[in-house]
């Protein structure tokens, strides 16, 4: 008589597994999907506000690409001044050595020398908003030679005074490109508003 074959489980097991995917996979499909609350959506959401009422979305799109690059420009003086403190602090409270301390701030003095070039190199500046750009320009190219004091300070024999003072020196010089931004962005609002006269025309007409 034949012996069975030793090895017919090679076959059964590949079996085995097609059933549970096929179970698995009608289980899944019969599942009612969640209810979802009212108004949510599976979509991704923007990466950035978009308020229908913002002003950029009233604003020619030559405006509004500069308003942007502003906004950027901004956020890098002030990431630029956070870093400050933080180089800052550390060396105040001792948990950094002189020389990282150091290197630290000269390598943000680079960064921030680059980021004084962007600003003034900016391209497609809207006629209405030169003037305010090369008020901003003017600001900017006072943070770099700041951190030249801060250092300055740090390598002073004093108690850190001179070093403080550059500090906060530092701080008052971002809060000036704030406003020199903050002024572009009033110019190209009211750039755009047409004038009383223009308005009485219209309607009369």
């Amino acid at each position: 008589m034949a012996s069975a074959d030793a090895k017919h489980g090679r076959w059964i097991l590949p079996l085995i597994i097609l059933a549970m995917v096929i179970l698995t996979y009608t289980f899944v499909t019969r599942i009612d999907p969640a209810t979802r609350p009212e108004g949510v959506t599976t979509e991704p959401e923007p990466p950035f506000p978009t308020d229908p009422t913002a002003a950029t979305t009233t604003l020619p799109p030559t405006l509004a690409s500069f308003l942007v690059t502003m906004d950027i420009f901004e956020n890098q003086a002030q990431s630029f001044r956070s870093e400050v403190d933080r180089i800052n602090n550390a060396w105040e409270s001792r948990t950094e050595e002189f020389t990282p301390t150091r290197t630290a701030f000269l390598t943000l003095k680079d960064s921030i020398t680059q980021w004084e070039s962007d600003v003034a190199q900016v391209g497609d500046v809207p006629p209405d908003l030169a003037a305010g750009h090369v008020e901003l320009v003017l600001q900017a190219a006072d943070l770099a030679p700041k951190i030249e004091d801060i250092v300055a300070g740090l390598e002073a024999p004093d108690d850190g005074t001179l070093r403080r003072t550059a500090v906060a020196e530092f701080t008052a010089e971002t809060d000036d490109v704030a406003t020199a931004i903050d002024a572009i962005r009033a110019t190209a609002t009211t750039s755009v508003e047409p004038a009383d006269d223009e308005e009485t025309t219209t309607s009369e007409g």
